[in-house]
């Protein structure tokens, strides 16, 4: 045998296994791990002044766990069990799920996103403690140097304030129907962007769109009732301020509280609260759907999955959902967003050409 032929049955073996790999991941169905959930109240543990849901990939094996910092609806009223589907979903694939939620918070402070340092704070000192005395995520390494900020509605308006001030260990961000400003109707000064210019942070992010998030849960009133998500104030207008590497995925069928769990849709759906999907659309799908993207997105980001995998961001054809794609590339550098990112932060706007 020949050194060329060695050569070959060499590269074929690894290309088998590169094929073999990128075959086996498929982010619209369950990860490799169990995942458990846990609540962590604020008067009972010191140092904690919000509540805070947690999905924590459950193995006694070490797993290397990224983090995902989620701020949900209503600028981080709503709690975390919500969003439980998903999350299961992302936390099977070996991150950690972190949502904190608060009632009777001062609007005005929690809207500049800052009250974020602190929570991270505590779970840095904190939350690994707690999961080990609770006896579940023991294998798992809590990444606090790989961090990532979601949201959902009005939690976007927070999570870009927090990035406007720092950027920390954040590595990406996920924006899910994202809403802009104070009040549905845009009456109070108190936005997040500017329209025309772009966010002072550059950094890879995820914008998962509903085509029904314009749509108003009660219609023929007028401007009396507005929709969860007025097309001004959301979606394109943060794809359009955002410098960095960003991709844009729109389930058309889908209204802005459809991701929720089904007590949830149901609850919106009686009081007409949000535009939503007919019944006859199936909202598991939809939440696998979801939660498929999240982890692709960070996957991706962090390199953790051969560069490939984009194709779950980028080919349609790929979703489970029916849905479209926009994708820009940085405006600020040429880093590939297919290995580890890091935040790029300056005081300023990055310019605006």
């Amino acid at each position: 045998m020949n050194i060329l032929q060695v050569s070959g049955q060499v590269l074929g073996l690894y290309l088998g296994l590169f094929i073999g790999s990128a075959q086996a991941f498929d982010p619209f169905t369950s990860g490799p791990y169990a995942s458990q959930h846990k609540t962590y109240y604020a008067l009972v543990n010191t140092d904690l002044h919000n509540m805070i849901d947690v999905w924590v990939p459950d193995t006694l094996d070490t797993v290397d766990s990224p983090i995902l910092f989620m701020v949900g609806g209503m600028g981080g009223l709503l709690p975390g069990v919500a969003y439980s589907t998903i999350f299961e979903r992302v936390s099977s694939y070996g991150f950690t799920v972190v949502q904190p939620w608060i009632l009777g918070n001062n609007p005005i402070s929690n809207y500049d996103g800052i009250w974020l340092d602190d929570v991270m704070t505590w779970v840095e000192n904190h939350l690994k403690e707690k999961l080990d005395s609770d006896g579940i995520g023991i294998g798992a390494v809590l990444n606090h140097r790989n961090v990532f900020l979601g949201s959902h509605s009005a939690g976007g308006h927070v999570t870009v304030e927090y990035l406007k001030h720092h950027c920390g260990d954040v590595k990406g961000s996920i924006l899910m129907s994202p809403v802009d400003g104070f009040d549905p109707f845009g009456w109070i000064d108190l936005f997040a962007i500017t329209p025309g210019e772009y966010l002072n942070y550059e950094i890879p992010s995820l914008i998962l769109m509903c085509g029904l998030d314009a749509v108003k849960g009660i219609d023929g009133l007028g401007d009396l009732v507005p929709a969860c998500a007025p097309e001004d104030l959301s979606n394109l207008r943060f794809y359009d301020a955002l410098p960095g590497n960003t991709w844009l995925i729109n389930a058309t069928d889908y209204g802005h509280g459809d991701c929720l769990d089904q007590f949830f849709v149901d609850a919106i759906q009686f009081t007409h609260f949000c535009g939503s999907a007919d019944d006859s659309v199936p909202r598991e799908e939809y939440r696998s759907f979801i939660g498929g993207e999240i982890v692709t997105f960070m996957s991706h980001t962090l390199g953790l999955q051969d560069c490939t995998i984009s194709r779950y961001m980028e080919d349609p054809s790929l979703m489970p959902v029916k849905a479209t794609v926009l994708k820009k590339d940085s405006v600020v550098s040429e880093h590939d967003a297919c290995l580890q990112a890091n935040c790029a932060w300056q005081s300023d706007p990055f310019p605006h050409e």
